[in-house]
C-alpha cells in the first residue's frame, strides 16, 4: 500500500531528485571529458568511483542518521573519498566536477556536528588544490599557485554555505519536532488536568447539594408532613400539595448528586485535545462510539496515547500514525502504528518502561513490534459495562 504524501515530505522528494539529476547531468559531461582525453582504460576507474559516489550520496540522504560517531563518519566518509576520486580523475580541473564536492559537504551537514563537517570541507578543499596543482593522471599542466588558492577558498566558501542552509534546515525540523512533543505533553496534561479539576467541581458542588439543600429540603418535608396532620378544612390540600412538591424536588436533588458523582471521564474528549493540530506526523484517530472509561483507566489511556505520540514524533520519521481506541470482550483496546521506519531490535526506553508500568498498575499489558513501521497495542481490563 502507497501511504499519502504529505507537502513536507514531497517536497523532499522532489528535491532528491534534482540532486540526483544534476549528478546524472555532471556525470554524463565529465565522463564525456574523461573518455576524451583519456582513454577506455581511465573511464572505467572514473565510472566505478561516480557510481560509488551516486550511491553514497542516496545512501547518506534517504539513512536515518546513526547513534554512533563511527557509523555517522562511516556514513559520510564513502561519498566524500569518491567525491575525490572523481575529482582527481576528471580531465577538467574543477568544472563541473567541484559541485559535487559541494554536494557531499550538504549531505555531510545531515549527519555530522561541526567538526565532522569541517573535516569533510577541509578534505574536499584539499581535492581542489590536488586538481587545481595537475595531480590527477589526465592533468599535465597545473594553474598559478594564486589561482590554486583563489580556487580552494571560493569552494570551501561554497560548501560552508550549502552546509550552512542544511544545517540550518536541520535545525529548524528539531525544533519543530521538540515543539511538536512538547505540544502533545502539555495538551494531555491538560486534558488531565482540567478533568480532574472538572471531577473535584462537581463532587463538591454535588455534596453540597446533598448536605445543604438536601437536608434542608428533608426538613421542609418533615414539617409539612406534621402540618397536613394539624390542618383541617381548605388549608389541608393546599398543604399536601406543597408536601409532595418538596418530595419530588428532594428526589431530584438526590437524582442530580447521584449523577454528577457518578459522571464518567470524557475520554474521546480528552484523547481528541491530545492529538489536535499535530504538524507533523497526520494522526488518525478512531474511537469507538460511546466510549467510556473509569478515571484511572482513562487517564492510563491518555498517557499512552501521549508516549505513543512523541516516540512517532522524534524516531520513526513517519507520515502518518493511526491510533485505534475499543471495548473489546472485557478489555478496554488501545492500538496504534505508523508508517515510519520501524526497528528491527526494540529497545524500550523510558517512556516505553513508564507505558509498560502505567499500563500493569491497572492490570493490563503492552505489546510492541517494529518489524513494520512501528506497533503499540494496550490492553486494559475492564467491565463491559463501562465500556458500553
Amino acid at each position: 500500500m502507497v501511504w499519502p504524501m504529505d507537502r513536507n515530505t514531497r517536497v523532499q522528494v522532489w528535491a532528491g531528485l534534482a540532486m540526483l539529476a544534476l549528478c546524472l547531468l555532471i556525470g554524463a559531461v565529465e565522463g564525456e571529458t574523461v573518455l576524451r582525453v583519456g582513454s577506455g582504460a581511465w573511464l572505467a576507474p572514473w565510472c566505478l568511483a561516480f557510481l560509488a559516489l551516486l550511491t553514497g550520496l542516496v545512501v547518506a540522504t534517504v539513512r536515518p542518521t546513526p547513534p554512533t560517531a563511527r557509523r555517522r563518519v562511516l556514513l559520510v566518509a564513502a561519498p566524500a573519498v569518491a567525491a575525490g576520486v572523481v575529482v582527481l580523475l576528471s580531465p577538467s580541473r574543477g568544472g563541473l566536477s567541484y559541485i559535487l564536492l559541494v554536494l557531499t559537504a550538504a549531505i555531510a551537514a545531515l549527519h555530522l556536528d561541526l567538526r565532522g563537517l569541517a573535516a569533510v570541507i577541509g578534505w574536499n578543499s584539499l581535492v581542489v588544490v590536488a586538481s587545481n596543482a595537475a595531480l590527477g593522471p589526465l592533468v599535465d599542466t597545473p594553474n598559478p599557485p594564486h589561482e590554486v588558492v583563489l580556487a580552494a577558498f571560493l569552494y570551501a566558501l561554497l560548501q560552508a554555505a550549502s552546509a550552512a542552509m542544511v544545517w540550518a534546515q536541520r535545525r529548524v525540523e528539531q525544533t519543530l519536532q521538540e515543539l511538536s512533543v512538547a505540544h502533545v505533553e502539555l495538551r494531555s496534561t491538560s486534558a488531565l488536568l482540567a478533568e480532574s479539576s472538572q471531577a473535584r467541581e462537581r463532587l463538591r458542588i454535588s455534596r453540597e447539594l446533598h448536605d445543604v439543600l438536601g437536608h434542608q429540603l428533608t426538613v421542609l418535608s418533615v414539617e409539612l408532613e406534621v402540618a397536613s396532620h394539624r390542618v383541617e378544612g381548605p388549608g389541608r390540600e393546599h398543604v399536601l400539595r406543597a408536601r409532595g412538591l418538596a418530595k419530588d424536588l428532594l428526589a431530584d436533588v438526590r437524582s442530580v448528586v447521584g449523577t454528577q458523582r457518578d459522571r464518567s471521564f470524557d475520554l474521546p474528549a480528552a484523547l481528541t485535545e491530545v492529538v489536535r493540530e499535530i504538524p507533523h506526523p497526520r494522526v488518525h484517530l478512531e474511537l469507538a462510539p460511546g466510549l467510556t472509561a473509569d478515571d484511572e483507566h482513562a487517564a492510563t489511556v491518555v498517557r499512552a496515547v501521549q508516549e505513543i505520540a512523541t516516540n512517532t514524533i522524534r524516531h520513526a520519521q513517519a507520515d502518518n500514525l493511526w491510533i485505534r481506541l475499543a471495548p473489546d470482550d472485557d478489555e478496554l483496546l488501545l492500538e496504534a502504528h505508523d508508517d515510519g521506519v520501524g526497528a528491527r531490535v526494540v529497545t524500550p526506553g523510558n517512556g516505553l518502561r513508564g507505558l509498560q508500568e502505567r499500563a500493569e498498575a491497572v492490570g493490563g499489558r503492552v505489546e510492541v513490534d517494529g518489524a513494520s513501521g512501528f506497533r503499540v497495542r494496550v490492553a486494559l481490563p475492564a467491565c463491559r459495562e463501562a465500556l458500553a
